[in-house]
């Protein structure tokens, strides 16, 4: 950290004094927290605002600003907060330049001076030596993002043929390294909704990678001005809403994918659930709520305040959880 930097995202600033933002209805349960660097991310990501191409916000990430501070200053205020207002855990988001590595281990260290809660890393394919490195020192959970549901929209968004570094293969085997690492249940990945990829395509990507317990979140595409997606459409309410009841079906081992029936172009045309095993999922709210690491909430990540809410950072209401089902109830084979 030869700056001293790090950047927070405005809701975890904002409940940490380090900024005032009353007009928000959902704070954030986990502080993000994200490198600091003078330049870009040498990733170039389609989607990403950081990425190496982009023209937007240095300050942004998806539809997030990220604000700069002192790290010590950060520190501090974790110090200062009081415990019915601290977070649950705190999450660092790791930009990909040389010297990365060596400032997470450097913002862990000093985050445990005033952050005694448990700390996941999100983090670009690095081998196992430093995820044990992380592990030591006292990371919890390590995330290494797909993004892209299928090796040719991985290559298209973040690899060879949008100039990125990435390969599909490499992350896969990075996810595998990290089973070995870390304990069963705590290496993540993301996948976004909208690049492309059929209903089918990511949930059975979902279910192989449930299969080796790797926790999968989900995002919903948001364009970011400046992107090279920018002009792309955010996925269809209803297709996002089938994926993620879809997605806890699996996770959850209630269902498996012979009992998701799908037409010829990967569509999810219909699912074996009762109608009344629907409304309970409903009911519960978890399978609409953001399917992240314990204790993230993530809001307004991909979402307006003012909605639709892909992610719901909080329980549903009423009103929500009827206008779920009558999406979804058409979907069920009872």
């Amino acid at each position: 950290m030869t700056s001293g930097k790090i950047r927070v995202s405005v809701g975890s600033a904002s409940v940490l004094g380090l900024e005032n933002h009353k007009n928000f209805k959902e704070l954030p349960t986990t502080c993000y927290l994200m490198t600091f660097i003078i330049g870009r991310c040498s990733a170039n990501c389609g989607f990403c605002p950081q990425s190496r191409n982009s023209d937007s916000s240095t300050e942004k990430l998806s539809r997030i600003s990220w604000p700069a501070y002192s790290m010590d200053e950060v520190v501090e205020k974790f110090k200062e907060l009081p415990s019915e207002r601290n977070f649950k855990r705190a999450c660092v988001q790791t930009l990909n330049y040389p010297q990365n590595f060596n400032d997470v281990i450097e913002i862990i260290r000093k985050l445990k001076k005033g952050f005694s809660g448990p700390i996941s890393v999100a983090i670009p394919p690095i081998d196992k030596e430093k995820m044990q490195q992380l592990k030591d020192g006292g990371v919890d959970r390590i995330g290494i993002a797909l993004d892209g549901s299928t090796p040719a929209i991985f290559e298209e968004i973040k690899g060879r043929k949008n100039n990125g570094p990435y390969a599909w293969d490499t992350h896969l085997n990075a996810l595998d390294n990290a089973l070995e690492i870390f304990p069963k249940g705590h290496v993540s990945t993301h996948l976004i909704v909208g690049l492309g990829e059929s209903e089918e395509e990511i949930l059975r990507l979902i279910k192989v990678l449930h299969d080796k317990s790797i926790l999968v979140s989900l995002f919903a595409f948001t364009p970011i001005k400046g992107t090279k997606l920018e002009n792309r459409s955010q996925p269809d309410i209803l297709s996002f809403r089938k994926i993620q009841l879809g997605r806890y079906l699996i996770v959850n081992d209630i269902k498996s994918i012979r009992d998701f029936i799908f037409d010829e172009y990967g569509t999810l045309k219909s699912i074996k659930i009762k109608e009344v095993e629907l409304k309970l999922i409903i009911e519960e709210s978890v399978a609409f709520m953001t399917s992240g690491c314990p204790g993230c909430n993530r809001p307004y990540y991909t979402s307006k305040p003012s909605g639709p809410f892909f992610n719901y950072p909080r329980k549903l209401t009423n009103q929500e959880k009827d206008q779920i089902y009558k999406l979804l109830h058409p979907f069920t084979i009872n």
